[in-house]
């Protein structure tokens, strides 16, 4: 298969070396040359390019992983260049500027697009090293989940298939902001009892937001739900639970916005976004709320 990846951040090239183990065709987008050519020299078997047009001339599947501040001007920019194909997005989190998921957006503006969204606990380096994992697809096109399975699938990688986008969405987004609270925790010195104490009941909080905004509440069980919730958690990998334990561990304010500018640590801006989205939707979750309060 011909697969198109947008976006060449570090989880965007790690899907793209599973799909090049799979013996797929690669080209990844990206919209900065400097970064295709230093790419370029690294990875030999993918082809990078900052043209879009071409990027996705041909392609059989186009997996977005671009980071969600910057998902709504890329989704503009394929519109103009779309032909049909299937897509997937592996763009987790909730944007700031109107609290929509990744798929919204993309459906907002392509909005006969075929979509799966996938998630689940795995980290980019753990990916690229070919270690064994689980992913969850959620989708309701075969030919999506046939795609996945074909080109995707492999002895270190497992894929589930679910068909809750509006769960599966949501688990990649707030996976994040309970990692932070989690981070405060453990970086305050609170011990083991209280911190998987706490970890419980995000897993409820989780339950009931994807329950109220739509979702099935089962998914919180899948890869993408309590897999991701406990690893991005509880790992050191994890920049949202280190953020968290910067802020637990009281570290300086020079400290912690240098940390903010030097990575992108996803919850805090999904901190935000859930936040005004549950007002909106009269919807109360108490650990976003206290999270959002001590971030904002």
């Amino acid at each position: 298969m011909n697969i198109t990846i947008l976006g060449c951040g570090v989880f965007g090239t790690s899907l793209g070396s599973v799909f090049i183990d799979n013996k797929n065709r690669v080209t990844m987008w990206s919209k900065f040359q400097e970064e295709v050519d230093s790419l370029s020299s690294k990875y030999k078997k993918i082809k990078f390019s900052t043209d879009m047009k071409n990027s996705i001339k041909g392609c059989n599947l186009i997996v977005i992983a671009i980071p969600i501040e910057f998902l709504e001007d890329t989704i503009i920019e394929l519109k103009k260049y779309y032909k049909e194909q299937d897509i997937v997005i592996a763009s987790k989190g909730i944007d700031t500027k109107k609290y929509r998921l990744a798929y919204e957006i993309v459906l907002e503006y392509i909005n006969n697009a075929h979509i799966g969204v996938l998630s689940g606990g795995s980290f980019a380096i753990d990916m690229m090293n070919k270690k064994i994992m689980g992913l969850t697809l959620a989708t309701r096109y075969n030919s999506i989940k046939n795609k996945i399975k074909r080109g995707f699938e492999n002895k270190y990688i497992k894929v589930q298939y679910v068909e809750d986008i509006i769960g599966v969405s949501l688990c990649g987004a707030l996976k994040n902001v309970m990692a932070i609270g989690y981070g405060i925790l453990d970086g305050a010195n609170y011990p083991e009892s209280s911190r998987f104490l706490y970890l419980t009941e995000s897993m409820y909080e989780i339950k009931y937001i994807i329950r109220a905004l739509g979702g099935y509440s089962n998914t919180i069980m899948s890869y993408a739900g309590i897999d991701d919730l406990m690893m991005t958690c509880t790992s050191v990998k994890s920049r949202n639970y280190t953020f968290g334990n910067m802020i637990g561990s009281n570290s300086s304010k020079i400290d912690i916005d240098n940390y903010k500018k030097s990575t992108t640590i996803e919850g805090l801006g999904s901190s935000y976004a859930i936040y005004n989205l549950l007002k909106i939707k009269k919807i109360d979750a108490k650990i976003c709320n206290i999270i959002y309060d001590i971030l904002y």
